[in-house]
C-alpha cells in the first residue's frame, strides 16, 4: 500500500526532474505549492501524469470524479495518486 508520504516524495521527485530538465528554476518543493506556481506549464503537467501514471500503475484521473483541474497542488496530486494506487485503479 502507497502511503501519501511516498506518494508525495515520489511527486516531488519527478516535479523537479522535468523542471531542471526543462530549465525552469524553482525553489523548495514541499508540496503546498500550486502546480502552476512551481513553473509546470500544460505539456510539462502532461509529461508528469503520465510519468506518474507508469509510476504508480495508477490513474486516478481515468475513473470516477476526479479530474486534473481539481488537483490545485503538487500535494493534492500526491493524495490523488495514493488514493488511486491503493484502490487499485489501473491504468
Amino acid at each position: 500500500m502507497l502511503d501519501k508520504i511516498e506518494a508525495l516524495n515520489t511527486v516531488r521527485t519527478h516535479v523537479i526532474d522535468l523542471l531542471e530538465e526543462a530549465g525552469v528554476e524553482h525553489g523548495a518543493i514541499d508540496g503546498s505549492e500550486a502546480l502552476n506556481a512551481v513553473g509546470l506549464n500544460s505539456l510539462l503537467l502532461a509529461r508528469l501524469i503520465i510519468q506518474l501514471e507508469i509510476e504508480f500503475g495508477a490513474d486516478p484521473f481515468g475513473e470516477g470524479d476526479l479530474v486534473i483541474s481539481d488537483v490545485r497542488t503538487v500535494g493534492e496530486l500526491a493524495d490523488a495518486y495514493a488514493a488511486a494506487a491503493s484502490v487499485g485503479v489501473a491504468v
